[in-house]
């Protein structure tokens, strides 16, 4: 039997449907049932909700368009518009067709695209001008759903005036981007707002709020857990953007949260993961909001009695030369850089510095360097999520006497022997993922560091076929 309660006459009372549960998009035809959008797809708003009349479909187009548009309608067949709901502001699209009127309004509300992503555990949430709504879902970048109409430069702008304060909007304005924490009812975000040549661009990294332990992001407690209960030294996490860093230091710093009973400070830009205090004092600052940038932060920092120092992104010269420093006046350092190995991340340090220098900061860094974390998150071979593969460097007296006479190129050979402390390489990493039917053969030979030996290896180790598997 059909249900006649979803039938309304007018486009606000689908709009705050939808809103009820943060769907992005209404669908509304003569002889349809009416749709809302649920991620990846159209579904119905009730499986007996009854088929619009060509006769509802007229009176929905009358309430919500002009005398004007309408004539646009009849002249041309379709018309489009911005128009302000009992939500915010919606793109309506209206295609005149022989069965009747065909309607689908786009929101023009943040939070409504945020809440699929959420509900379908993506990673990232892509708003882009000339485009149509896109997700990074177990790391592939795909639209949000099928058919989905592009954004124009006016549905960009009304989306950035749906979340954007005051304070963010204006340095939009000054600076054309800007990057923050924000959040809403369904999660945190790491949001970043462009402006480029054909309008905005809006992407938002999705926070998982609940810091998960080193055993569930697969770190190795056994050895990592020794590297946090230094009093001084840098311990580092690389790997390219979207590899997990940001996870793998919460991990970390909740671990010492709890383990130990000392002052924490953390850097961030923006705040990602909050901290409660719980064995430890911790105080979270975001650049931009709470200080002008993580060189002047981490200076504050060191007259603040902090044990450990948490250090988002060592993205300059100040800041590296600040954290090395702390790290060798009684601190330890925890910080990330964008860099796919631990013999190349000594590299980056070392490069960062003027020539008549590096002599001193080799000395430095092979007497402050705990260990290296590089790290990269693969997608698993059912298709079910990702998993870490990692590569480890401990700071033994081989590898620190390497970085002291500048001899680099060795730290592979010594990691590859290091595997009583914990060492390993990062194709040793995704060989054993491999072997052990987590990720594919493709996957395990396009993120090698060594193609020709991973070959070799996949060609002594056919991937099993899908019978066997099972």
């Amino acid at each position: 039997m059909s249900d006649s309660s979803y039938t309304f006459d007018n486009v606000d009372a689908y709009l705050s449907l939808a809103g009820q549960v943060a769907s992005p998009s209404v669908y509304l035809g003569a002889g349809l049932q009416p749709y809302l959008m649920y991620a990846p797809s159209y579904a119905p708003v009730s499986p007996d909700a009854e088929p619009l009349s060509a006769e509802t479909m007229q009176a929905i187009v009358q309430s919500c368009t002009t005398e004007e548009q309408r004539a646009t309608l009849a002249e041309q067949g379709a018309v489009d518009f911005i128009n302000e709901g009992p939500r915010g502001k919606y793109h309506a699209y209206i295609y005149n067709q022989e069965s009747g009127y065909l309607v689908v309004l786009l929101s023009l509300k943040v939070d409504d695209y945020l809440a699929q992503g959420v509900n379908a555990d993506c990673s990232d949430v892509h708003l882009p001008t000339a485009y149509p709504p896109t997700w990074r879902r177990f790391g592939n970048l795909e639209p949000m759903w099928q058919d989905a109409p592009q954004f124009t430069r006016e549905d960009t702008a009304a989306l950035v005036e749906s979340f954007l304060s005051g304070k963010e909007r204006q340095r939009l304005d000054d600076t054309g981007d800007v990057d923050f924490a924000y959040q809403d009812e369904y999660a945190r975000y790491r949001a970043s707002v462009v402006s480029q040549r054909l309008g905005f661009d809006l992407v938002f990294r999705i926070i998982n709020t609940t810091v998960k332990t080193m055993e569930q992001i697969n770190l190795p407690s056994e050895y990592v857990v020794p590297l946090t209960r230094f009093t001084n030294g840098l311990i580092l996490v690389t790997g390219a953007v979207g590899s997990g860093k940001s996870t793998s230091l919460a991990s970390i710093i909740d671990f010492i949260n709890k383990d130990r009973h000392d002052h924490i400070i953390t850097l961030e830009d923006p705040i990602e993961f909050l901290f409660q205090p719980e064995s430890c004092q911790v105080n979270q600052r975001e650049v931009h909001k709470h200080t002008e940038s993580f060189g002047r932060a981490l200076r504050a920092a060191l007259r603040e009695d902090p044990d450990i120092i948490m250090v988002g992104e060592m993205r300059n010269l100040e800041t590296i030369s600040l954290a090395l420093t702390a790290a060798e006046t009684g601190h330890l350092v925890l910080g990330t850089l964008h860099t796919g190995s631990a013999a190349r991340t000594v590299d980056r340090i070392l490069d960062a510095f003027p020539v008549e220098e590096r002599d001193h900061i080799r000395i430095m860094l092979s007497e402050s360097l705990r260990g290296i974390l590089s790290q990269q998150l693969v997608p698993k071979k059912d298709g079910t999520g990702r998993v870490m593969a990692l590569e480890m460097l401990v700071n033994t007296a081989a590898v620190a006497n390497c970085i002291r006479e500048g001899k680099t190129f060795m730290i592979p050979g010594l990691i590859q022997t290091g595997k009583a402390q914990g060492m390993r390489l990062m194709d040793d990493a995704l060989q054993e993922l491999y072997l052990n039917g987590v990720i594919t053969a493709e996957e395990c030979s396009g993120r090698a560091t060594d193609k020709v030996i991973m070959e070799r290896f996949l060609k002594e180790h056919p991937e099993a076929p899908a019978a066997e598997q099972a």
